[in-house]
């Protein structure tokens, strides 16, 4: 039995209209309480009244076999709630994924991209030695110098997480390791495009809004400055050097790990919401509330002292 996800996947990408279009079409028939199969089933009827041409509405017979797809739709309760609060232009209608999708129900900590010096790279790794495992989800864009640090930390732990793809999930070289946490649920990758479709270095600059937009956080790091224009996501720089930058950016900045566990203590917790009516999408089970401070003190005081400032603004007690 052909899917929803199946007829999006077509109807966005198979050359039936163009993608805007088509987005524009799914956003009002949604509206209207309509999935994709409920119009192409009253069509060649009522064109006009489903907002179509004729012309398009010829167009829309749909393929005795779609090929498979594993991808979220943007009235999932799992779809990032980020997503929609970028321009209807840049929001994806479908997030293609491979992995434990489930990992979404964390809250996103994206570690942007950027070139780390030694001292950077240093710590980088101690603060993600730190978050990790820690009901959160730690996101970076595959090959850069954040998600190797990712990969390399995973390896020892327990945690999960999620690889942004610069390309189709089909056109990407899975490494062994990370075909063993795949195998373990402890990995997600995601990307808004086709599984199809090559790497274009012109493209980074919107997946990297989209992958920010998702995120519950944003942490800059290492010798890389933040962007003129900051995402709408909450964002820190973590930095071995002068803060001055930072500060015109008027942005945050940590020069510890503490600092940003510290920071990340008032993270909201991802709202998962109720399925349209129209989409039959399950409920999805409750979430794990985020650590407590108390929860947090223990975590920081398995990595040495912590400063006392640090314990009291922890426990409410400054």
């Amino acid at each position: 039995m052909t899917t929803e996800t199946q007829l999006w996947m077509w109807f966005l990408f198979g050359g039936v209209l163009r993608p805007q279009r088509a987005k524009s079409l799914l956003f009002e028939w949604e509206k209207h309480g309509l999935t994709l199969q409920q119009v192409v089933n009253q069509l060649p009827a009522r064109p006009p009244a489903l907002g179509l041409t004729r012309e398009e509405a010829a167009k829309l017979h749909v393929p005795q076999y779609l090929p498979s797809v594993t991808a979220l739709r943007w009235n999932d309760p799992l779809y990032p709630q980020g997503l929609h609060d970028l321009s209807f232009k840049l929001q994806p209608a479908l997030l293609f994924y491979s992995g434990e999708v489930t990992l979404l129900k964390h809250p996103i900590i994206y570690l942007a991209p950027g070139a780390l010096d030694k001292a950077a790279r240093e710590l980088l790794q101690e603060t993600v030695g730190m978050l990790i495992g820690e009901s959160l989800l730690l996101a970076a864009f595959e090959e850069s110098p954040q998600a190797t640090i990712l990969l390399e930390e995973i390896s020892t732990s327990e945690g999960e997480v999620l690889l942004f793809a610069r390309q189709g999930l089909e056109q990407q070289t899975v490494s062994e390791q990370e075909h063993t946490l795949l195998d373990t649920g402890q990995l997600l990758q995601i990307t808004p495009l086709p599984p199809g479709t090559h790497t274009n270095p012109a493209w980074d600059p919107l997946l990297e809004r989209v992958a920010s937009a998702s995120a519950a956080r944003c942490v800059f790091s290492g010798t890389q400055s933040p962007p003129e224009k900051l995402p709408a996501t909450a964002s820190i720089l973590l930095t071995t050097t002068a803060i001055g930058s930072a500060q015109s950016h008027n942005i945050q900045t940590a020069t510890n790990a503490a600092e940003v566990l510290t920071w990340l203590l008032d993270i909201p917790t991802p709202v998962v919401p109720s399925p349209q009516p129209a989409t039959s999408i399950a409920a999805e089970p409750a979430l794990e509330p985020p650590p407590t401070p108390e929860e947090m003190l223990r975590t920081l005081e398995k990595g040495g002292n912590v400063p006392e400032a640090l314990r009291r603004r922890l426990l409410g007690k400054t």
